[in-house]
């Protein structure tokens, strides 16, 4: 099966806090747009404390935050970035309509707490096999494309940027707003789908996931709840049926949602001795 790192996996790794997620210097709104002089003190903040470009591109790890339930977490080295991080983050929460909070700023993490109105920030990092590699034009095509299919989709848009740095493809990130869930994976938000193995998008979208772009057959970009996909192999027909019964039963014990099942045959010139897989989807 083909294994692929995605830049959401190293950025995890980079950052390693779940609850967090990337920065947006500056993007469009889908309440208002930044007037030109905020978007000129906003550039001033960030070239005066805080490494990387201004505006829409991130070169610098440490400008990578993340997005927890009702905050902004970020990480920074010094007094001064941490301040210019959060007023730069408070002029685009305020260009959105967001009522930001009293920021903290402990041990190089900072937290920026907002209100959002019942709904809460959520980041979507591209996977760089949407565009061509290393090709920014490829890229911001791709970013206008993903943001136009998210505003059709209903999502406000916070802030969008281009990410640039070392231990990433260069990729982007977009902010959206949407509704809060207790459990993460229940809330409708923009998904990749990147299990290894080819991806049967007939069954999802039969059961009304819409996929936004469909870059590999093992990938997709979607909306909604997040999808569990898990897949089983047998000697037999009977062998794999049996095994679909006790997954699937065992699934929907732990209380996920069933989308759709597969079973098919492998070919020879694959194995010999397993002929069956099948494939389970799920909602978790």
């Amino acid at each position: 099966m083909k294994q692929f790192l995605s830049a959401v996996s190293l950025a995890v790794l980079a950052v390693s806090a779940q609850a967090y997620s990337g920065p947006a210097l500056l993007g469009s709104s889908e309440f208002r747009l930044p007037s030109v002089s905020q978007v000129r003190v906003l550039a001033a903040e960030s070239v005066a404390g805080v490494p990387g470009e201004a505006l829409d591109k991130v070169t610098d790890l440490r400008l990578l935050v993340r997005c927890g339930k009702d905050s902004l977490f970020g990480f920074v080295d010094t007094e001064a970035q941490y301040r210019a991080s959060v007023e730069r983050w408070t002029g685009v929460l305020n260009a959105a309509g967001i009522k930001p909070g009293t920021p903290t700023f402990k041990d190089g993490m900072y937290v920026l707490p907002y209100d959002a109105g019942g709904r809460r920030i959520r980041e979507f990092m591209a996977e760089p096999r949407q565009f061509k590699p290393k090709d920014e034009a490829s890229l911001r095509e791709n970013m206008g494309l993903m943001l136009a299919e998210m505003r059709k989709e209903g999502f406000p848009i916070v802030a969008s940027y281009v990410v640039d740095v070392e231990i990433l493809l260069p990729t982007y990130s977009i902010y959206y707003l949407t509704g809060k869930d207790e459990n993460e994976d229940h809330e409708k938000q923009v998904r990749i789908l990147n299990r290894g193995d080819d991806i049967d998008f007939d069954i999802l979208e039969g059961a009304g996931i819409r996929f936004l772009q469909k870059p590999e057959t093992w990938m997709g970009v979607y909306v909604g709840p997040e999808v569990g996909f898990v897949s089983r192999i047998a000697k037999t027909l009977e062998s794999i049926q049996e095994k679909l019964k006790a997954r699937v039963d065992w699934l929907v014990g732990q209380g996920k949602v069933m989308i759709g099942t597969r079973i098919g045959e492998i070919p020879a010139d694959v194995s010999e001795e397993y002929r069956y897989y099948v494939n389970i989807y799920f909602y978790q």
